[in-house]
């Protein structure tokens, strides 16, 4: 069975090797819900300080949270500046029990504790250590004048779905900016077979790199991957390295941005409901699969990208800076000088 084809997108007309999913989404992943939390509003504070918030968070649900269940997962961090709460724990013991949220760096803890008490309400005995991922969106966002509030964030993981994720200026992406451009939120999937099985991956990027200024804060590339391929924590250091260790040219962060990729897979769920079983039965796709893995994930992850610039809208924000959106001309250009169309 060869699910490969040429399959020209959207984003640069690029000829790709590997069919999208139906959404072109990380929710194409079965079982995978997404969904934001956006907040965008100006206030005076009590020194009568005007404040612009732009801001948000963007949530991954990898299964049903309801369930006491772990999942296979790993991640690969590349100049690690940034926070992340819970990796220690998910190197240690390779698995995955909560959400993944990415949101701005004072806004982690309110987001760890939030996710404990989701954990709490659904009556898990197992939701910790939370995974949350901090980034810089200070550029725009008066980071340090807003905290969420724990219910709002309770209820985006309510609202979460797996239908069409919305991709730019939204969630976490409202107040993050890419290679001069607005950034944001990028999302992309790509099929796959092996023995006779069809299996999907799904990416979701946080674009916030490539910064050509100072100005703009820390630049950070987070990437979540989300497959239905039974790897192991072994494959899944393999696969998450070599995504990060070959990013093309027009994909790549500068030398100062931070990288993290995060994998889980929902093949191999571990139900502990009653703390599990004492033996678990685990299915493994043979090593000679992950180059093919490897291929899909970063052609994904370029698409993904480049979605970021496309669906992103124009934002004013903190002291008036205005982050414009990437125009069409601009963005042919971007192409074109990268290595996406990679066509001969």
């Amino acid at each position: 069975m060869n699910l490969k084809k040429e399959n020209k997108q959207n984003s640069g007309q690029r000829v790709t090797q590997f069919p999208k999913g139906k959404k072109n989404s990380l929710t194409d992943v079965p079982g995978v819900k997404a969904g934001h939390l956006t907040v965008h509003k100006d206030f005076q504070n009590k020194l009568g300080k005007k404040v612009s918030v732009r801001t948000g968070f963007t949530a991954v649900l990898p299964y049903a949270m309801e369930k006491e269940m772990r999942l296979f997962a790993g991640c690969f961090i590349l100049n690690g500046k940034g926070e992340m709460t819970g990796y220690e724990v998910m190197e240690d013991f390779c698995y995955l029990n909560s959400p993944i949220v990415v949101t701005n760096s004072f806004n982690v803890g309110k987001v760890y504790d939030a996710i404990l008490s989701y954990g709490f309400a659904l009556k898990r005995d197992e939701i910790w250590p939370p995974l949350v991922v901090g980034v810089d969106d200070s550029y725009l966002n008066d980071m340090n004048q807003f905290l969420f509030k724990e219910e709002e964030i309770l209820e985006a993981f309510r609202k979460a779905s797996d239908g069409q994720l919305a991709e730019g200026s939204v969630g976490i992406g409202l107040g993050l900016s890419a290679f001069g451009w607005k950034g944001g939120i990028g999302s992309a999937s790509r099929l796959l077979a092996h023995g006779g099985k069809k299996f999907s991956l799904g990416i979701l990027v946080v674009s916030n790199h490539g910064h050509r200024s100072s100005d703009e804060g820390g630049g950070s590339l987070t990437i979540v991957v989300g497959v239905d391929i039974p790897v192991l924590p072994q494959q899944i250091q393999r696969i998450v390295r070599s995504l990060v260790s070959n990013l093309s040219l027009g994909a790549k962060p500068n030398s100062r941005d931070t990288v993290s990729c995060i994998l889980f897979s929902t093949a191999n769920p571990m139900n502990m409901e009653n703390q599990g079983p004492q033996v678990f039965d685990f299915q493994m796709i043979d090593d000679s699969f992950l180059d093919q893995i490897i291929g899909a994930g970063l052609e994904a992850i370029e698409e993904a990208i480049l979605n970021s610039l496309l669906k992103a809208t124009p934002i004013r924000g903190k002291l008036g800076r205005i982050v414009r959106a990437i125009s069409k001309d601009e963005f042919e250009k971007f192409v074109k000088e990268g290595r996406w169309n990679d066509e001969k």
